[in-house]
């Protein structure tokens, strides 16, 4: 019996593997968060934790073999993010040592550890690659990891997704809560679907991660012996530019696609909290805070990135790990997805 602790079960990547996982007999899951997860399969219980305290019951954790840490601190800023995320890792460390039985751990981290959040950076961006120049909390957290493995014994790897693709009511990174919410207001005022970062983010290469791809990859890392102790570029295994996919997204909607207008989602739609508690009023749907759901910055930063984003993913194909999906289809699946489970109309 393998017992999954999931460390930050709110967001993408948690809710992703609660969904994995669901169902099989051969897993528990211990779903961690600050408040408590609701709506949770039967298999799983949901286990509150506030990690900057170091308050939580050992109790539970008796049986944890496998960890996933996958938390995050958002402070607005690359260099702010650094101090609460090393923090909120040493106490999810903390956690861990109280799971007398925990073998294995997997770190989440990004394209970031390559600097892709700075500008033009090698590509495609391989895990043999060097640290950025003053470092990201991605290092200090391996480091912290890797530390208190060697002491305790435990294995671990490391996922390197680039804007994993999921449905979450509570992550501020989510890139699909920003379109299906763009695009359905955009949709209630009458406006077209235009592309909102400058012409030039518009056609260069960029890439995504399906967040149950990512899951796949979560589990397989806990299991193969060959995986422990490396780092792995994960994604859906092709490339896209945002012109060649943006008409579809936009006929999702029913809307006329628009070429860029280079604006910031962060301004223009931040006073549009009213108009979508009443279509949330109207729908039923799951969010009525328009704040709480999306995060304008996030798309502002996807949006903006006007140079080529690649990961190489040769390495966890040559370790036995081959999922992939069309990211072009994976975008249409993921919005109906939201509009049937109520997120957007």
């Amino acid at each position: 019996m393998k017992t999954a602790l999931i460390i930050g079960a709110s967001g993408i990547i948690g809710r992703a593997h609660i969904r994995n996982l669901a169902g099989r007999e051969d897993v528990r899951i211990i779903a961690a968060s600050r408040t408590p997860e609701a709506n949770l399969p039967d298999n799983a219980v949901a286990y509150p934790a506030d990690l900057t305290t170091g308050n939580f019951d050992p109790a539970p954790l008796k049986d944890v073999t496998h960890a996933l840490y996958c938390a995050y601190v958002n402070a607005h800023g690359f260099e702010a993010d650094r101090v609460p995320n090393v923090a909120l890792m040493n106490g999810a460390l903390d956690l861990c040592e109280a799971c007398p039985n925990l073998t294995h751990i997997t770190l989440m981290q990004g394209n970031k550890a390559y600097g892709s959040h700075l500008g033009p950076f090698k590509t495609p961006a391989k895990e043999s690659d060097p640290r950025i120049q003053g470092g990201h909390f991605y290092d200090d957290q391996l480091d912290a990891l890797t530390a208190r493995a060697d002491k305790r014994g435990w294995s671990w790897s490391v996922l390197r997704p680039h804007v994993v693709i999921g449905p979450a009511l509570k992550s501020p990174m989510n890139l699909m809560a920003v379109l299906g919410a763009y695009g359905t207001l955009q949709k209630a005022k009458g406006k077209p679907f235009a592309f909102p970062g400058p012409a030039a983010a518009f056609t260069p290469i960029y890439q995504a991660t399906d967040s149950d791809i990512l899951s796949r990859a979560i589990d397989w890392c806990g299991i193969a012996e060959k995986a422990h102790g490396e780092i792995f570029n994960i994604t859906n295994g092709d490339y896209f530019r945002w012109t060649n996919v943006w008409e579809t997204v936009a006929n999702f909607f029913d809307l006329h696609a628009a070429p860029p207008q280079n604006i910031k989602l962060a301004e223009t739609m931040g006073n549009d909290g009213p108009l979508w508690a009443r279509l949330a009023d109207e729908h039923n749907l799951l969010e009525r805070d328009l704040d709480a759901m999306v995060s304008w910055g996030f798309g502002d930063y996807v949006f903006g990135t006007t140079w080529d984003v690649m990961s190489d993913a040769t390495k966890i194909r040559k370790f036995g790990f081959w999922d992939f999906v069309d990211t072009e289809v994976m975008l249409i699946d993921r919005l109906e997805q939201l509009r049937t489970l109520k997120i957007i109309p």
